[in-house]
């Protein structure tokens, strides 16, 4: 095994260890959601509609959990929520690219 390959395991390892913590939950429409979590996806689709009006509104997707994107919103001035005492919409860590690339 090369260098390279090694490096390219380890990789993709540490992209799944990382991705177990997603809130995959959300995106399953048969789970029932507490308030919470209802509260989470009301604000994910505000959003969306917000932030990309030419594109259709859609569910959530296991991509859209893993994306950075979606990990801070907006408060009621346009600022991102970004200090470790507001809530976080999913928590995700990966690009946006990343996110596609892994699922």
């Amino acid at each position: 095994m090369t260098n390279r390959e090694i490096i390219k395991k380890l990789r993709d390892n540490a992209e799944l260890a990382w991705a177990a913590y997603g809130y995959f939950h959300l995106a399953d429409k048969e789970y029932k959601h507490d308030d919470n979590d209802k509260e989470r996806l009301k604000e994910f689709k505000d959003n969306f509609k917000k932030y990309k009006p030419n594109d259709t509104q859609r569910d959530l997707t296991y991509t859209d959990i893993l994306d950075i994107t979606y990990k801070y919103y907006l408060d009621k001035n346009g600022k991102p929520k970004d200090s470790w005492y507001h809530n976080r919409l999913f928590d995700g860590d990966f690009s946006p690219l990343q996110s596609k690339r892994f699922f």
